[in-house]
């Protein structure tokens, strides 16, 4: 599936012409490593978190029907609408530890639509493990066609890519290499979360669209009286980090930070401890989460951060132009 996909993504290249057009704004460009990137590709991809009452994650979608065991009661969820047995199996006893076990082969989805068929439990937890658990921002959708302008090192426009819908763009967006560079070609409509069409004419029209649709369809939704439980319990791990118009997630890379319930912050690596502290409290109306360091290692995450989003797995932060975001181990 993955090498016909790469000639494929290949084919699409080949198939376009060069285009030798000066790019003047570059302000528009747009890497991998930048928060546009990454909330384009949770807008468009897969609705992988509509089960998680059934799969306990979003980095996959299983396909239905499928057969499970859980809590001694055999059930075979025929489409979305069984959803609701599974959470009614899970709640009736506090006593059960509520595994879902699956009866093999079954057919799953990632993020980025790609179908694979897993055999047991154990080839399943590896491709959990190995897949970003990160769900969908689904109230918000760009209105297609669009066209995303690739080009070199000297900003010169290498070629124009069509797009027609999300699986072809999310399937671009989760593919893209490190180095590229690209601009998406305005103006766009996209459709608000309250159906409305929003025509947007640059990166920080639609950066700010798709912010305020994370405070009505994102994990929380407005909710914050969880955070301090969550935020709390186990240890976690920086996944993102964009600081001063750099991606700097790798300086961070085997830390885990705890987040003590009297305030203090427990980091370690290697065998060696660091600490700090952390506060939450509400600001007119904006939830902060102010961490504060001793050591200069962690100055670039030191900040009186805004709660844009979090989940029993996730938190999402940022503060101006920055932006940091913690995973649960």
């Amino acid at each position: 599936m993955k090498k016909l996909y790469i000639l494929f993504f290949i084919f699409i290249f080949s198939c376009q012409t060069e285009e030798n057009i000066l790019v003047e704004d570059n302000s528009q460009n747009i890497k991998p490593s930048l928060p546009l990137h990454l909330f384009l590709e949770r807008v468009n991809q897969n609705n992988t978190s509509v089960d998680n009452i059934l799969d306990g994650t979003s980095a996959i979608k299983v396909k239905l029907p499928v057969q499970i065991t859980l809590n001694n009661t055999v059930l075979i969820v025929n489409d979305s609408n069984d959803y609701i047995l599974v959470e009614n199996l899970k709640n009736q006893s506090a006593s059960d530890d509520d595994i879902v076990n699956y009866q093999f082969p079954i057919t799953i989805e990632l993020r980025n639509y790609q179908n694979i068929t897993v055999s047991n439990q154990s080839q399943l937890n590896n491709i959990i493990n190995n897949n970003q658990n990160i769900s969908e921002i689904s109230c918000i959708n760009i209105q297609f066609p669009i066209s995303i302008n690739l080009y070199n090192s000297n900003s010169q426009i290498a070629n124009t890519i069509d797009f027609s819908n999300k699986i072809q763009l999310m399937n671009f967006l989760s593919n893209a290499s490190n180095d590229l560079i690209y601009q998406l070609k305005y103006p766009l409509v996209i459709i608000d979360p309250n159906t409305v069409p929003q025509t947007v004419n640059s990166n920080l029209q639609t950066l700010s669209l798709i912010e305020n649709a994370i405070n009505i369809c994102g994990n929380n939704a407005g909710n914050f009286d969880d955070f301090v439980t969550i935020i709390t319990s186990g240890n976690w791990k920086i996944d993102y980090l964009f600081e001063d118009n750099e991606n700097q997630t790798n300086d961070f890379i085997g830390y885990a930070f705890s987040f003590l319930s009297n305030g203090s912050i427990l980091v370690q690596k290697n065998g060696v401890s660091y600490n700090g502290t952390w506060q939450y409290y509400e600001d007119s109306g904006s939830y902060k989460f102010d961490i504060e360091f001793d050591e200069d290692d962690f100055d670039d995450i030191e900040e009186d951060w805004n709660i844009i989003e979090f989940s029993n797995n996730i938190v999402y932060l940022k503060d101006g132009d920055n932006f940091l975001t913690f995973s649960k181990l």
